[in-house]
């Protein structure tokens, strides 16, 4: 008769150790004045609050001694995708630096965070701009795109429908945290 008690399990302890940091790709600043400069706006022409806060920012720009440029991306998808897939590599071939916007949307944050990763690739410091309820999203994809060191400028949300008063103000009160995200200064 064979033995009614469980067998022994041996028990063996692997060694455990934290997998490495995924630092990705670099993230660049202009570290120093943003006179003299082109820095790049990029709006999608849907967002009226990013819209009037990219105006506000192209005066802000002006009186600092840089010079704008404003890219309007159009759609993803088919011959309109890539021609907006071409326009964002020109634009970001001819500015020193910029700011993608507007994160407010899933397509809409993850078409800002592809094109600020356009210019970093490109090492040229940019900013994605996205409203907080976007933020995780923001960083998700920046991460996926091996960029998880994007720096990143939250907005409050929501932002569309606010009065044009009140978006002027909270373009006069991120554009200091804009160009301090850049490592430019005024």
């Amino acid at each position: 008769m064979g033995s009614t008690s469980a067998p022994r399990r041996l028990r063996v302890r692997l060694p455990v150790a934290r997998p490495p940091l995924d630092v990705g790709a670099p993230s660049f600043t202009v570290d120093g004045p943003l006179r003299g400069r082109t820095v790049g706006l990029r709006h999608e022409g849907s967002w009226r609050s990013w819209m009037l806060i990219v105006d506000a920012w192209q005066r802000y720009l002006l009186d600092d001694g840089a010079r704008p440029d404003i890219l309007v991306a159009k759609g993803r998808v088919g011959d309109e995708g890539k021609r907006t897939r071409k326009d964002v590599d020109k634009w970001a071939n001819r500015v020193d630096c910029g700011v993608s916007g507007l994160g407010t949307c899933g397509s809409c944050t993850s078409n800002s965070v592809s094109d600020a990763v356009a210019l970093e690739k490109l090492r040229r410091p940019a900013v994605v701009a996205v409203c907080e309820e976007f933020e995780t999203h923001a960083r998700n994809m920046a991460s996926f795109l091996g960029h998880p060191s994007l720096k990143i400028l939250v907005l409050p949300y929501p932002l569309e429908g606010r009065p044009t008063d009140e978006l002027a103000g909270i373009a006069a009160e991120y554009y200091p945290k804009f160009v301090e995200l850049l490592g430019a200064t005024r």
